[in-house]
């Protein structure tokens, strides 16, 4: 048996999708998706050049909304992570939003908030899970350069890597690159059968009309 462990940069994918299966203007739920989904689709993928893949753990990484700067964004994102974590096999890593403060010189203050440490701590699940050969199979679901060291280092250590990215009907989107760094490249149907159209601004959560 492959055990497969899958990293999501949850932040990363979202925008991503977004950015080329969402329409402009689009509500904020359009290209949420499932990691579990997600990563079934890319075991079997997978399945197609190693028979023996078997998914093995789920990681998901993102920066939460701050529940006094973004009280509906903060229930939403709890929501969601308890959706998650009611998998099997799903592990959520979480990390407050780094807020920046903006004025506009007319007495009205904007806040934004910013992801701050999520990627060392992905880096770091991968690496240190390669060292403690808690995998045999690392697929990266994220584009953020700052991880390929990790992805580098698992490889060292006898790891399989690779990554997934979202491909638009015509041409491509950037994605990592790596000497002989694989690509499960997803277009728009496969978006479909992961995407999770849940409403997580919603008390009970309920799907888009």
């Amino acid at each position: 048996m492959s055990r497969v462990a899958i990293f999501i940069d949850y932040q990363n994918v979202y925008r991503r999708a977004r950015d080329v299966f969402a329409a402009p203007n689009s509500r904020s739920l359009e290209g949420q998706i499932d990691p579990v989904k997600l990563a079934h689709l890319l075991v079997e993928r997978g399945r197609a050049i190693d028979s023996m893949r078997e998914l093995s753990a789920v990681s998901v990484f993102r920066g939460v909304p701050s529940k006094k700067h973004a009280p509906v964004g903060f229930a939403a994102s709890q929501r969601q992570g308890a959706a998650w974590s009611a998998a099997s096999n799903v592990t959520v890593i979480s990390r407050p939003l780094r807020y920046l403060r903006a004025a506009d010189g007319q007495g009205s203050v904007t806040w934004t908030g910013r992801e701050k440490g999520i990627d060392v701590l992905l880096a770091l699940a991968i690496a240190i899970g390669a060292e403690r050969d808690d995998y045999d199979v690392c697929i990266l679901c994220s584009a953020d350069t700052d991880l390929l060291p990790a992805l580098e280092h698992a490889r060292s250590m006898g790891k399989v890597v690779e990554v997934s990215g979202w491909k638009p009907e015509n041409g491509y989107v950037n994605r990592l690159h790596l000497d002989r760094l694989w690509c499960h490249w997803l277009n728009r149907q496969d978006f479909d059968t992961v995407a999770d159209r849940t409403d997580y601004t919603r008390s009970r959560g309920s799907r888009a009309r």
